[in-house]
């Protein structure tokens, strides 16, 4: 368990977020005419968990998070088959990505008139980044079902200590962890912070007077909502979380509670952040959501780093174990995350020094096959100087 001192940069900050919020409530509370309020609504307090009502009815949505979740699900099911020996199709994943028929090409087990290449981090998709992941997937899976054994230069199967395979390049990058956390960076976590959060979203000029037509919410509290829908968090979720409380956790949500485990608070703050967002939206209050906008910033991209050194952790300690195909597997989940950093606009990291982590300190030349000890302690380092709060924790997270 961590010391007070672990937490005490982390929880000053929520704190003061806190203040603000209280200082801003009691300024602007007692106004009736404050946006975000009909006449004579009064204000409320901040609920226990990410539930707000409106005469009796929900007053939250987010149908197109969920939706994107269970799309980034699916396909991860499909590029199991490769991690599995079986041949896979691009134009099945480029199905998915762009859900061709509203069905992911038939695909998909579900339908919906969403999909995820359209919420990619624009350059991103410009780059055609995973198009060009698909393409190297299904190649390599020809290499795996003839039972190739990946090495330096040739992709193929790797395997792990318990027996399973996972399908990686030439470079040793596993294809299933590119594709999934990639996916929570480049259509998750930017659409939180690069949408969502934004003032385009919920700033000023955002309507939050009237209901929008036919639903329960303004569309700044939407906007909010669907911030929080990209977390795959329950609403009730908390510090000190259960995989027995609730089913399993998923997305972002897992990762802050893998976080939370040893840096104690991590889920906390980033309820409460949401949650005292949606109230002060709700209350017309524009500093405290601004307070609580900043504190997500904060704590979210902080759940990024601690889940790049968990993974860099884990990477060592496979390695020290001789089990490559472990090492390999954890090693494309640290560089997903640490590449994911490089989403938030108000990143502690630049973006030479992910680029660096990413191309050298994960192994020179962007090859997994040439990372060593060393490397990763550097990398470690680089995201512990940039992420202090993590420093305590860094060799138990």
């Amino acid at each position: 368990m961590p010391t007070s001192s672990t937490i005490l940069p982390r929880r000053f900050s929520l704190l003061a977020g806190l203040f603000a919020f209280c200082i801003a409530f009691v300024l602007t509370g007692c106004d009736d005419s404050s946006v975000g309020m009909d006449d004579g609504e009064e204000t409320i307090e901040a609920p226990e968990t990410y539930t707000f009502m409106r005469d009796g009815e929900s007053s939250v949505s987010y149908s197109g998070q969920t939706d994107r979740l269970n799309m980034v699900a699916e396909m991860k099911s499909y590029l199991g088959q490769g991690d599995d020996g079986e041949e896979i199709s691009e134009d099945v994943l480029l199905a998915m990505f762009t859900n061709e028929g509203g069905d992911g090409g038939g695909n998909f087990s579900f339908t919906s008139d969403r999909q995820l290449r359209n919420k990619t981090f624009a350059p991103d998709r410009d780059a055609d980044l995973f198009e060009g992941f698909f393409a190297e997937a299904a190649a390599a899976s020809e290499n795996g079902a003839q039972g190739i054994t990946a090495t330096d230069g040739t992709a193929g199967l790797l395997e792990r200590g318990s027996g399973s395979t996972i399908l990686v390049d030439e470079n040793g990058r596993e294809f299933t962890q590119l594709v999934e956390k990639g996916l929570m960076g480049a259509v998750f976590y930017n659409q939180i912070f690069n949408v969502y959060l934004t003032d385009d979203r919920i700033g000023p000029d955002v309507e939050n007077d009237e209901l929008e037509e036919g639903e329960n919410y303004t569309a700044m509290e939407h906007h909010w909502d669907e911030a929080f829908g990209y977390t795959a968090a329950p609403v009730d979720f908390e510090s000190g979380w259960s995989e027995d409380t609730d089913g399993s956790l998923s997305y972002w949500a897992n990762y802050s509670n893998t976080v939370d485990q040893q840096l104690e608070g991590t889920n906390d703050a980033m309820m409460e952040a949401f949650i005292n967002g949606r109230t002060a939206i709700v209350n017309g209050n524009t500093e405290a959501k601004n307070a609580a906008r900043d504190a997500l910033y904060e704590e979210l991209e902080l759940i990024t780093a601690g889940t790049a050194v968990h993974y860099i952790n884990s990477t060592q300690s496979a390695l020290d174990a001789g089990e490559t195909g472990d090492a390999f597997h954890a090693l494309s989940e640290a560089w997903a995350f640490v590449n994911a950093i490089k989403y938030s606009p108000n990143r502690n990291l630049t973006i030479e020094e992910i680029e660096t982590i990413k191309g050298e300190q994960f192994g020179a030349n962007g090859n997994f096959w040439n990372v060593t000890p060393a490397s990763l302690n550097e990398a470690k380092a680089t995201l512990v100087e940039a992420y202090p709060e993590l420093e305590p924790v860094q060799d138990a997270i």
